[in-house]
């Protein structure tokens, strides 16, 4: 199974947060565009190639988040 990149709305110094994450590349921006536009261009510095698929993007772990649940 291939890993997909993960999209999070995460508060940051008390404000809201979009991180994008995945293969070691991460992205943060106040905007989810800004956020999505900067992951795919460090992806591309990097020489890696985004998955391709039918499969919809998941919501990453949560601090919350229980085993098993």
């Amino acid at each position: 199974m291939e890993h997909l990149p993960t999209t999070e709305l995460v508060i940051r110094d008390g404000q809201p947060t979009w991180l994008v994450q995945w293969q070691g590349v991460e992205a943060v921006s106040a905007s989810r565009h800004a956020a999505l536009r900067s992951f795919r261009w460090k992806c591309q510095r990097r020489g890696l190639q985004l998955p391709a698929g039918s499969e919809q993007p998941r919501r990453g772990p949560s601090e919350c988040d229980e085993p098993g649940v």
